[in-house]
């Protein structure tokens, strides 16, 4: 079971050995001000990007993997809840870096994010987690390529009438106005729809109905495949979520 867990499940499992909490968000510092008691942290750059940077958008090495799971107190049979602020994007990118690799306990994301539990005043600290003790994650032998796209299969969805590619990155680094990447522009074919638009407000989702009108109109309707892409996959991650 994968997908959105809500807050009132999450407080209930604080205490809950067979549960980790990782924080995911823009800057440490809104994690040391306050976090989900016994939440970890992971660096949305640091921890989830394989040179530890910007310049790569590439998914970390199995071995990044499993040290990252190791630190984070993570086992095979722990179900992980990911949250952070920023429409929980960094947060949805640990997510799909777990799912990449088929960690096989359950592993959610909090509905509403850092944003939403502090509206609701649940229950926050300061104090650092203490992870427990480092188990074992062995290194994965194997991943699920299901929603992974390289260059080639992306070059095919570009030309293909029951494919979109969907770049959800800011409108002027779309049209080529803003340079952030190696080369300024867009995939000749591919539609445009950023990724807040799938948003209606601090790490609160549009309705349903909404969404599919909005995706529908530039051409992602369910029968095509999809491939979401920005410039480090952590944008393309949230639109990816939202779709699934």
């Amino acid at each position: 079971m994968r997908g959105l867990i809500s807050a009132e499940w999450l407080q209930d499992h604080l205490d809950d050995p067979s549960v980790r909490v990782v924080e995911s968000s823009i800057a440490k510092a809104s994690y040391d001000e306050a976090h989900v008691p016994g939440a970890a942290w992971a660096d949305s750059h640091g921890d989830l990007l394989p040179n530890g940077d910007d310049s790569a958008g590439y998914v970390i090495t199995p071995e990044q993997f499993a040290s990252l799971m190791q630190r984070l107190g993570v086992t095979p049979d722990t179900t992980v809840v990911w949250y952070g602020d920023r429409h929980s994007s960094y947060a949805i990118r640990g997510f799909w870096t777990m799912d990449y690799y088929k960690h096989p306990a359950p592993v959610y994301v909090l509905d509403g994010g850092r944003e939403g539990w502090r509206r609701e005043g649940r229950p926050v600290t300061a104090t650092p987690a203490t992870p427990p003790p480092a188990g074992k994650y062995p290194v994965p032998s194997s991943v699920d390529d299901a929603n992974h796209a390289d260059w080639q299969a992306t070059l095919d969805a570009s030309r293909s009438p029951g494919a979109v590619v969907l770049d959800v990155r800011a409108l002027d680094e779309y049209t080529g106005a803003a340079r952030r990447a190696a080369r300024a522009g867009h995939i000749p074919g591919a539609a445009h729809v950023e990724w807040t638009e799938a948003t209606a407000g601090d790490n609160i989702l549009k309705s349903p109905d909404e969404l599919r009108a909005m995706y529908a109109a530039h051409g992602v309707t369910p029968e095509k495949s999809v491939v979401t892409h920005c410039q480090l996959g952590i944008r393309a991650a949230h639109t990816w979520f939202v779709l699934k």
